[in-house]
């Protein structure tokens, strides 16, 4: 049975035997063009004639795969495909199975030695392992496991280059939001507000429209589904109905149909005018994650007590994420100070009582 290729869904398979070889094939040839499967269909007969001339020593399809290879089949992310320009002229002809994790590591420090330990991760180790573990699921390679960067090389790479990691984000707060709101563009002001009272990200709430998201008659808009939370709608508070009901159209037409009348957050426009707004008010110059998503972590449960689990919901599907993360610590040190105080105070008014005389005798006839 000669070798044939077959649709399924809209991806091209192979099945059957390459010629003069016992070997039956039947596998994913991880592509929907019909050009490219049939390319892969002569690859696997070349190397099948291989293996019959040269036995075991002959190469195998996936001993052969290079890492150019590999992202050809693969869809990065824009980001991830901005990351891998400098991978892939680096490591580009180089086959998957020399690939090593030890040897991703030391590519991340070679392309950023000044670089933190998390860029090293982001940039390098993340994408490349996405690239060949991508091609792994395809039949094309095996895969691959990178360890990450621990704490104490963070800390040793942050010597190096003298500068800290990891910088605590200062959070948002009602104080800050109304001292922005204040003085900021009013979409500019909605939008603070509304990430501030809720906790969604920028591009979720920039990418509201009216014409599909927006319902202001109930009092409500619908965020978009991100990271594995479906889309919902969210009730707005009265000064939020107000605030976006109020907004003008835009000069231009881009961003006309969006809920804050603002076409992008990309372009750098939005946070040019973040920045010129807390100059104005005269407050620290907050990013709209710090002060959105981390503000709201930071108000649910370190102001305002709420529990976790329903601070959480519809926003981070692991508690313990907005906890470790979005939650953060205010006047800690004084806190604890007066705690201790708190409980100090309490025992010095009502101390323990030492045992009785009796109680004593019995515990010793006890112990006898």
């Amino acid at each position: 049975m000669a070798l044939e290729i077959y649709l399924r869904g809209n991806i091209w398979w192979v099945k059957g035997r390459p010629a003069d070889s016992n070997e039956y094939v039947r596998k994913s040839l991880g592509t929907s063009d019909q050009d490219i499967a049939e390319a892969a269909v002569r690859s696997i007969e070349s190397s099948a004639r291989k293996r019959r001339i040269l036995g075991p020593d002959a190469p195998r399809p996936e001993d052969e795969l290079t890492f150019n290879a590999a992202l050809d089949l693969y869809t990065p992310s824009e980001s991830d495909a901005r990351y891998l320009m400098p991978v892939v002229k680096k490591i580009g002809m180089h086959r998957v199975r020399d690939i090593t994790p030890a040897s991703v590591r030391s590519l991340a420090k070679q392309l950023y030695p000044m670089a933190s330990s998390d860029t090293w991760q982001r940039q390098v180790l993340t994408p490349v392992r996405a690239v060949i573990n991508n091609a792994h699921e395809l039949g094309k390679c095996p895969p691959i496991r990178i360890k990450a960067f621990d704490k104490k090389e963070r800390v040793k790479q942050d010597v190096a280059r003298g500068k800290q990691s990891r910088v605590p984000k200062v959070p948002g707060s009602w104080p800050w939001v109304l001292a922005f709101c204040a003085v900021a563009d009013p979409r500019d002001a909605a939008l603070v507000y509304f990430m501030f009272r809720h906790g969604y990200r920028v591009g979720q709430s920039v990418a509201m429209t009216r014409s599909k998201d927006m319902d202001l008659s109930a009092g409500r808009v619908r965020v978009h589904a991100s990271k594995g939370h479906p889309a919902h709608w969210v009730e707005l508070d009265p000064e939020e109905v107000v605030m976006i009901a109020n907004l003008a159209e835009p000069h231009r037409k881009a961003g006309s149909d969006r809920v804050f009348r603002i076409p992008s957050y990309k372009n750098g426009a939005l946070y040019r005018r973040w920045e010129a707004a807390c100059d104005k008010a005269g407050i620290a110059h907050l990013k709209p994650h710090a002060a959105g998503r981390h503000g709201y972590g930071t108000e649910m449960i370190v102001r305002q007590g709420i529990d976790p689990v329903t601070a959480a919901d519809n926003l981070w599907s692991d508690p313990s994420v907005m906890l470790r993360t979005y939650s953060h610590a205010e006047d800690a040190q004084v806190k604890v100070r007066d705690a201790f105080r708190v409980g100090l105070d309490a025992a010095r008014t009502n101390p323990v009582q030492p045992k009785s005389s009796d109680s004593s005798k019995q515990l010793a006839g006890k112990k006898k």
